[in-house]
């Protein structure tokens, strides 16, 4: 007897997307509050749901070409009128969408850009969101209706109990990929960017935006000014380009020969200064900066350094978060995908 012919099995349907989306908690010291280190000294912003009516933090899905910060900006400044200034990254949320799908988000702290931003600003469509409101923190724990979203909450309200909730950010920039040594006849300080790094350069200014450094800092070599260009073309506009740019031989791999202690003390000077900064330099440096990092770090911000050459990628940003006293208290890393 023959056997029995056996029965094709029926392909398994590919996994649905995960839907990746960003946003953040932006917070207030609460009027007359004399600190924030008390849930009750805050307020915190939240939007309810035209749709499903829930009460929830401003998020959205990320786009094409979006770093996660720059969808977080994005999202908040749409669904609120709120410009966000991102601050130390929170915990992340996952839960399953009605549909099946899984949805993450990923969450900062942040405070707005303008203190006067008003909340009738926002540019989200009515029949997305249908209101806005600073709360306390008593009537937000009221209000939330998805038990995910008490999880970044609590980390915040951590983060103010500790004193560590407000911080300034600390960019480091890696140049832009440059046409190698060997095939370059000019000087080393002249060396430009290839095709690919002047793609990459031109995917940065969002991303650089993101937290809009008061104060910038690059080695006077080609590649670092040029990485620069694009985001200072939208800063400043193509009049006064290079204004706000201190240039800072240290900062070349000829300054870190000539002097390698410099590159140490410019970045313990800068974990006690005020403001926000961003330093352009190269991967010889990088070893330098690292390591002086390392010393102001936190254990788990410790646990986010780059551990190994070349330290970042070619474009590529670090972004540590400084608490008043200067301790690293969070370690970020991000590049763009142009």
């Amino acid at each position: 007897m023959a056997p029995a012919p056996r029965r094709k099995r029926r392909p398994e349907p590919p996994a649905a997307p995960t839907v990746v989306s960003a946003g953040a908690l932006c917070w207030r010291p609460r009027e007359g509050a004399e600190s924030v280190t008390h849930p009750a000294d805050l307020e915190v912003l939240l939007v309810r749901s035209a749709r499903w009516g829930d009460w929830s933090w401003p998020k959205g899905k990320i786009e094409p070409g979006e770093t996660l910060p720059e969808c977080a900006v994005r999202e908040v400044t749409e669904e609120t009128g709120v410009r966000p200034l991102l601050g130390r990254p929170l915990p992340s949320v996952g839960y399953v969408l009605p549909d099946g799908r899984d949805k993450t988000v990923a969450y900062w702290a942040a405070t707005p850009f303008d203190a006067q931003a008003s909340l009738t600003a926002r540019t989200a469509d009515a029949e997305e969101i249908a209101d806005v409101a600073w709360l306390s923190v008593e009537e937000a724990r009221r209000r939330l209706s998805r038990e995910s979203d008490f999880l970044p909450l609590e980390a915040l309200l951590k983060h103010a109990a500790a004193g560590e909730l407000q911080t300034r950010a600390l960019l480091v920039l890696r140049h832009a990929k440059a046409r190698a040594r060997a095939n370059w006849p000019g000087g080393e300080a002249d060396r430009p960017l290839t095709s690919v790094g002047r793609t990459q350069a031109n995917a940065l200014p969002g991303l650089l935006a993101v937290w809009s450094a008061d104060h910038l800092l690059s080695s006077p070599w080609a590649r670092c000014m040029l990485t620069l260009r694009p985001y200072l073309r939208q800063r400043n506009g193509p009049d006064d380009l290079y204004a706000g740019v201190e240039v800072m031989p240290l900062l070349s791999e000829q300054g870190l020969r000539n002097d390698p202690e410099r590159v140490p003390e410019l970045l313990r000077s800068l974990f006690q200064a005020s403001g926000s900064w961003l330093i352009c330099t190269h991967r010889p440096v990088l070893a330098s900066v690292i390591e002086t990092l390392a010393e102001a770090c936190t254990p788990e911000a410790l646990d986010l350094l780059p551990e190994a050459n070349p330290w970042l990628g070619t474009g590529e940003v670090l972004v540590a978060h400084l608490t008043g006293p200067g301790q690293i208290v969070g370690v970020e890393r991000f590049r763009t995908t142009p």
